[in-house]
């Protein structure tokens, strides 16, 4: 029978997180990810996540950008939307004071 640490290692190397590695070991995440550093090749692994993590981050943050200013050209304070917003306020004021 494995021990919970080479399952560990085992896991890591599949490409789960440390998080879901404590889940499905039942171990808490501080004794896996304690023990995953004592292991030949982690450091480059956790660099070599990191670094894709990073680059999907940016690619979100690039599309997500795009989404805003697509929303932005919608929805653009503009002299004519300015006038509009103080006609109706001009108007419900008025009415205020005269009825």
């Amino acid at each position: 029978m494995e021990s919970w640490k080479e399952k560990a290692a085992a896991y890591w190397n599949d490409g789960l997180r440390v998080e879901d590695i404590s889940v499905l070991l039942e171990v808490s995440r501080q004794s896996i990810s304690a023990y995953l550093k004592t292991l030949p090749g982690y450091a480059e692994e956790k660099a070599r996540r990191k670094r894709e993590s990073a680059a999907r981050r940016r690619e979100y943050k690039t599309e997500k950008q795009r989404q805003y200013r697509a929303v932005s050209g919608i929805m653009a304070v503009t002299a004519e939307t300015m006038r509009r917003e103080h006609d109706l306020a001009a108007l419900e004021l008025s009415r205020e004071i005269y009825h």
